[in-house]
């Protein structure tokens, strides 16, 4: 892969390549996430495939310049953002789409939301949607909070989640006070819980006992965020933060 640290950069001369269904696929979905990593990629489009071989099919993207490299240090995973040329093929198929530029300051909540997207889709029969916030202005969104995502799910009728994805950068008063932003609803973004996922179980547990002492209402499922990259949306993961002492259950159990 480009050797590309801290900044991205052109590939050099740009080479020509016969895009597979699957190369297409992957340069979609690189344009909607801004900013994919080698192995959410492998996740949703390699199965059984060796990371090697993966890291060559991206490589030869690269170098065609559908996709654009970028890391943020020597040892760092690569991620993969929307080429020029890539730009061009989706723009030919009527999908607007612009060049991946370089990433936020906040790349590991970037990153942080796109393996939420990857644990919702790697099992696609029972998606529905999946927007994340820097989607939600394009399709309409008009509510001062914004959720780090939209999860439409079919369990098997359509539930809704607003997802938070927290990696303790800010104080649990912090967190508290915007999901209480939640509690009234949402005008015209009917749900059936929050989704809070956070990056250890004790910010979890400590989150939940602020919950229980700030008397939530609307139902507020967690889970550790490694744990739902591992084993996907579909499991038993989730606990009801209002309850002292909640059980795992999946989000179809949570919210029949």
């Amino acid at each position: 892969m480009l050797p590309v640290w801290g900044h991205q950069k052109a590939a050099g001369p740009m080479v020509n390549v016969r895009l597979s269904e699957r190369d297409f696929r992957v340069v979609a979905k690189c344009a909607v996430s801004k900013w994919l990593a080698t192995g959410q990629l492998a996740r949703l489009y390699f199965p059984n495939v060796t990371p090697d071989a993966v890291r060559k099919s991206l490589r030869r993207l690269v170098e065609a310049g559908y996709l654009v490299v970028h890391r943020e240090h020597q040892m760092a995973e690569a991620l993969h953002g929307l080429g020029p040329k890539g730009k061009a093929l989706l723009e030919a198929k009527g999908v607007p789409a612009e060049v991946t530029r370089k990433p936020p300051r906040q790349i590991e909540h970037l990153v942080g939301i796109n393996d939420l997207r990857v644990a919702v889709e790697v099992t696609p029969a029972q998606v529905a949607y999946f927007f994340a916030s820097w989607e939600l202005q394009g399709l309409g969104w008009v509510h001062p909070i914004i959720p780090d995502a939209v999860v439409g799910l079919k369990l098997p009728d359509r539930r809704t989640f607003l997802v938070e994805y927290d990696r303790s950068t800010e104080t649990l008063p912090t967190l508290v006070g915007k999901l209480r932003g939640y509690e009234g609803g949402l005008s015209g973004v009917p749900f059936q819980a929050l989704l809070l996922v956070t990056d250890t179980a004790s910010r979890l547990e400590t989150f939940g006992r602020y919950a229980r002492k700030e008397g939530f209402l609307r139902k507020i499922l967690g889970c550790v965020h490694a744990e739902l990259t591992a084993m996907g949306i579909d499991a038993p993961l989730f606990l009801d933060l209002r309850r002292v002492q909640p059980e795992r259950s999946t989000l179809k159990e949570s919210t029949e």
